[in-house]
C-alpha cells in the first residue's frame, strides 16, 4: 500500500510540474540558507567546548562602579593570580597568561608569531595536548604548535632543538620541549608558541605590582563550589589588596554592587567568554547570533507558508478526485496518508537539493562572509541539526498533507463531486498566511534599508582627523621604533607628495596586524575622580593627522624630551577645569609625582569607534624607553597608489626583510564595524531570498486561483469586460493582503531598529520614507508577481475559458 501511495504522489507531483518546482526549489533554497546560518550560530556557540573541563573553568574580570559610570576589564596584576588560591578557598588552580607578539627565528627562516607567556599549571589546566615531547613548561623551553614546527623544522623533529624568541627587546635562545596539536578553531585562547611567564619582560618589576594591570587570569574551581560564592568572596579580597582605590572611590560617590562592594571581581565562565563584554577574548555578540537563527528561522517559516498554500491550492483542484476515491470506498486515513505521502516526497526532495545547494556554496558562503572562520559541512551530522530536520520532516508534512485532506474528507461526497467545495475557511487561512509571508518580508526590505544607511553613516561621518591621506603602518616586535621611524624620515624627506611623518603608541581603527589599541588612567584631583585614556605621540603627530587645535601649542622639537608637557582634547579639559582654559594647567596624579601641564587643547575627535562616544584625551612625547608601535605617513591628495608604492620602498630599505603591512587610516577605521558589514550582507541576502521566495508563492498560488475562475473570466470577457479590467480585478484582491502586511510590519520594524541603534552613541535618525519605500517596493514586486498571471488569463479566448472543465 505505501509503495502504491509513493507511485501515485509522485504522478500527481509529475502532472503538476509548475507548482511542484515552485514548491522544491522554495523549499530547498530556503532550507540551504538556513542550514548556512545555522552552521555559523552553532560554530560561534561551540566556542571552548573541546575543554574538557570547561565546567571549572572562569576568567576573572574585574568592575568598578563609580557614580556615573561602570569600567569592566579583565586585565589583572601579576600578584593577584597567588593571592587568589591562597585567600580564597573553593579555587583549585590559578593560571595567568600575558599574550605578545614576537618574532622566531630558526637559522635563515623568520616569522611573526603569536607568543603566551603562561603559569606552569597552564597545560594542566586547559586541553591543548603534546603531539611530541614533555608537556611539562620549563624555564627554558618553548612549546610550539604543529603548524610552527612545519615551518621552522619541516618534516624534523623540532624536540630538543634550539629557537630564537624576540622577547621584548632582546633576542633569546630557547629549547624546543613539545610540539602542541594546532589550536581548535573555535578556541579563545589562541597561540603558536608558549613560554613560561617568568620568561616575560615585565615580571621581575611587576611581579609584586598590584597596580600594573596587564594579565589575564583564569581559575579552575572544585567541583561543588559555585562561582557566586568566589565573587561574594571577591569582596573582602579586593578591600584587602586595592583600599586606597576603594577609599577615593568611595568619595567620589561611588555606587555599590549586589554584595556591597564599590569594586567587583566577578568570573566568566569559559563557554561564555567568546560573548563577554567583560572579556578581552570577545569575539562575537549573542544577539546577532540570535538574529542570524531569527533570519533561518523566518526563512524556512516563509517557504512553509509557500509549502502549506501551494498544497492546500493544489488538494482543492482534486476535489473531484478525492470525491471519487471516497464513493469507492477510500476511509478518511488513507486520504491523509495520501496527500500527505505527496507532501512527505516533495519535502524529501527538497531536502535532498538543500543539502546539495549547502555543501557547493559553503566555500563561497565562508569567503563572502567570514574570512577567517571556516564553517564545516560536517557539523550537520551533529545530533542537534538531525533533530532539527527530522523536526521539520514531522511538522511540514502531516500539516501540509493532512489539512487539506482532512476539509476534503470531511465534505459530503456528493457535493465533492459537484465541484461544491466551500473554501471560504480555506480561502482565510491562505489570505492569512499571505500577509503574514509579507509581514516578514517588508520587515526586512526596512530593516535592510535602515542597516544601510546606518553603515552609510558610519563610513562617511567625519571623525575629525585625516582617514584618506594618512598611511598606518605597524612597527614589529623586533624593531626599533624611534630608529625606523628616523630612517622613514630620512628616506621620505625628499619626495614631494609625502607631507609629514609621526608616530603613536595607539593606532586608529585596526590595522592589518589586527591591532586596536588603548591605554586608560585614572586618579584623583581635588576630590575628583579623573579618567583619561592616554597616548604617547611624536612631534608632528597632529600636523600628520589633521587635528584641530583649540588653543595653546602642538609638540616642539625645541622642547626636548619634556615628558611632563600634554596635549589633551576638550573632554579631559572639561573633566580638569570645566569651561576655564586649560593651557598652562599644572597637576599632579599624586603627592608623590612628577608635576604636568597643559601645552595644548585639541578639538575632540573619533579616536575610537563610533560605537562609543567620545572620552577624555591625554597625549604626551615618546620617551626614549617607550618605542612607538605605529607610524603615521601624511600623503598629497591625488595620486595615493603612486604614494603608498614610494612609501613600501622607503620602508623595505629602512627595515629589509621585515613585512610591509601599511594601510589607509580609513581602511583601519572601517575594520572596526566589520561585523556590522557582514551583518549588512546577510541582511540583504535573506532579504532577497525572502521576496523571492514570497514572489514565487505568490506567483503559483495565483495561478491557481486563476484556474478556478476560469469560467468566470469567460464570463466577464463576453459581458464586455476589457482586459485591463479583468486584470486588476485578479490582482487586486493580493495587493490588498501586501497592503494590509505593510501596515502591519511598519510599526513592528520601527521598533525594532530603534533599539538596534540604541546600540551606538553615534546613529541615524528613522525616517518617515523608509517605510514609504519598503512599502512601495513590496507592492511592485507582488504586483508584478501577479500581474504575469492576471494578464495572461485576461488575454484568454473567452470561448477556451467557458469550455474548460
Amino acid at each position: 500500500m505505501f509503495r502504491n501511495y509513493l507511485k501515485i504522489a509522485w504522478r500527481n507531483i509529475w502532472k503538476a510540474k509548475q507548482v511542484s518546482a515552485v514548491n522544491i526549489v522554495g523549499l530547498a533554497v530556503a532550507i540551504a540558507a538556513a542550514l548556512l546560518l545555522c552552521i555559523t550560530v552553532y560554530r560561534e556557540f561551540s566556542f571552548n567546548d573541546f575543554q574538557e573541563k570547561k565546567d571549572y573553568l572562569y576568567e576573572v574580570y574585574k568592575e568598578d562602579f563609580h557614580a556615573d559610570k561602570t569600567e569592566s576589564q579583565s586585565n589583572m596584576s601579576y600578584p593577584m593570580g597567588p593571592a587568589l588560591k591562597a585567600e580564597i578557598p573553593g579555587i583549585k588552580e590559578v593560571v595567568r597568561f600575558a599574550n605578545d607578539a614576537s618574532v622566531m627565528n630558526v637559522g635563515e627562516i623568520s616569522q611573526s608569531i603569536g607568543l603566551r607567556f603562561v603559569d606552569s599549571s597552564f597545560l594542566n589546566v586547559f586541553t591543548f595536548p603534546a603531539v611530541s615531547g614533555n608537556s611539562a613548561l620549563g624555564m627554558n623551553n618553548v612549546q610550539i604548535t604543529e603548524k610552527m614546527a612545519g615551518i621552522f623544522f619541516k618534516d624534523q623533529d623540532p624536540v630538543g632543538k634550539t629557537i630564537r624568541l624576540r622577547v621584548g627587546n632582546e633576542w633569546k635562545s630557547y629549547v624546543v620541549g613539545a610540539v602542541m596539536k594546532n589550536v581548535p578553531d573555535n578556541s579563545s585562547i589562541r597561540f603558536d608558541a608558549l613560554l613560561r611567564l617568568e620568561n616575560h619582560p615585565s615580571f621581575p618589576e611587576d611581579r609584586e605590582n598590584w597596580g600594573n594591570f596587564s594579565l589575564e587570569i583564569f581559575v579552575q574551581l572544585n567541583p561543588g563550589v559555585k562561582p557566586e560564592d568566589i565573587e561574594r568572596r571577591g569582596k573582602t579580597f579586593l578591600e584587602k589588596h586595592y583600599t586606597e582605590d576603594i577609599e577615593r572611590m568611595k568619595k567620589a560617590g561611588a555606587r555599590k554592587d549586589k554584595f556591597g562592594g564599590v569594586q567587583h571581581m566577578g568570573l566568566t565562565p569559559i563557554s561564555e567568554i567568546h560573548f563577554s563584554n567583560n572579556s578581552n577574548l570577545q569575539d562575537a555578540k549573542k544577539p546577532i547570533l540570535y538574529m542570524l537563527l531569527f533570519i533561518a528561522a523566518f526563512l524556512l517559516f516563509i517557504a512553509s507558508i509557500n509549502f502549506l498554500n501551494l498544497t492546500l491550492a493544489r488538494a482543492f483542484t482534486r476535489a473531484k478526485e478525492v470525491g471519487m476515491r471516497k464513493m469507492l470506498g477510500a476511509a478518511r486515513i488513507q486520504l491523509v496518508l495520501q496527500l500527505c505521502g505527496e507532501a512527505l516526497v516533495l519535502f524529501l526532495i527538497s531536502l535532498v537539493l538543500g543539502l546539495a545547494i549547502t555543501y557547493f556554496v559553503l566555500p563561497f558562503y565562508n569567503a563572502m562572509f567570514f574570512a577567517k572562520a571556516v564553517y564545516a559541512f560536517g557539523i550537520l551530522l551533529q545530533p542537534k541539526f538531525l533533530v532539527g530536520i527530522l523536526a521539520a520532516l514531522l511538522i511540514i508534512s502531516p500539516l501540509a498533507g493532512g489539512y487539506p485532506a482532512w476539509v476534503l474528507s470531511r465534505t459530503h461526497t456528493l457535493l465533492v463531486l459537484k465541484g461544491k467545495v466551500s473554501s471560504g475557511r480555506t480561502n482565510y487561512f491562505r489570505n492569512t498566511l499571505i500577509v503574514t509571508q509579507f509581514v516578514f518580508s517588508s520587515l526586512l526590505i526596512c530593516g535592510t534599508i535602515i542597516a544601510w544607511q546606518q553603515m552609510s553613516y558610519l563610513r562617511d561621518k567625519p571623525l575629525g582627523f585625516n582617514t584618506h591621506e594618512v598611511v598606518s603602518i605597524p612597527v614589529s616586535k623586533d624593531l626599533d621604533g624611534h630608529l625606523l621611524l628616523a630612517r622613514l624620515r630620512t628616506e621620505l624627506a625628499q619626495q614631494p607628495d609625502i607631507l609629514a611623518v609621526s608616530a603613536s603608541g595607539h593606532n586608529l581603527g585596526r590595522g592589518k596586524d589586527g591591532s586596536q589599541s588603548t591605554s586608560i588612567i585614572t586618579f584623583e584631583l581635588e576630590g575628583k575622580e579623573i579618567s583619561s585614556h592616554w597616548q604617547a605621540v611624536d612631534y608632528d603627530y597632529i600636523r600628520t593627522m589633521d587635528l584641530k587645535l583649540r588653543g595653546g601649542k602642538d609638540f616642539d622639537p625645541k622642547m626636548g624630551l619634556d615628558s611632563f608637557g600634554l596635549v589633551i582634547n576638550e573632554k579631559m579639559a572639561k573633566q580638569l577645569v570645566g569651561a576655564k582654559d586649560a593651557v598652562g594647567y599644572r597637576f599632579r596624579m599624586d603627592n608623590e609625582g612628577p608635576e604636568y601641564h597643559i601645552n595644548g587643547v585639541v578639538k575632540d575627535y573619533n579616536f575610537k569607534s563610533l560605537h562609543e562616544e567620545i572620552g577624555p584625551l591625554t597625549m604626551y612625547l615618546n620617551q626614549q624607553d617607550e618605542p612607538p608601535a605605529y607610524i603615521f605617513v601624511k600623503t598629497k591628495p591625488g595620486n595615493l597608489p603612486a604614494s603608498m608604492s614610494r612609501i613600501e620602498a622607503a620602508f623595505k630599505k629602512a627595515a629589509p626583510g621585515q613585512t610591509y603591512l601599511a594601510s589607509f587610516v580609513n581602511e583601519n577605521t572601517e575594520k572596526q564595524y566589520k561585523f556590522e558589514s557582514t551583518l549588512m550582507k546577510i541582511f540583504i541576502c535573506g532579504a532577497v531570498l525572502t521576496i523571492i521566495i514570497s514572489c514565487m508563492g505568490l506567483f503559483a498560488i495565483a495561478m491557481l486561483t486563476i484556474g478556478h475562475r476560469t469560467k468566470e473570466i469567460g464570463i466577464r470577457k463576453v459581458l464586455g469586460a476589457s482586459a485591463a479590467g479583468i486584470a486588476g480585478l485578479i490582482a487586486r484582491d493580493f495587493l490588498k493582503l501586501v497592503a494590509l502586511a505593510i501596515l502591519i510590519a511598519t510599526p513592528v520594524a520601527w521598533y525594532v531598529m530603534s533599539e538596534w541603534l540604541k546600540g551606538y552613541a553615534y546613529r541615524i535618525n528613522i525616517s518617515w520614507w523608509v517605510f514609504v519605500l519598503a512599502g512601495l517596493v513590496a507592492v511592485f514586486i507582488a504586483a508584478a508577481t501577479v500581474s504575469f498571471q492576471s494578464i495572461r488569463a485576461a488575454l484568454m479566448n473567452p470561448v477556451k475559458s467557458l469550455r474548460s472543465e
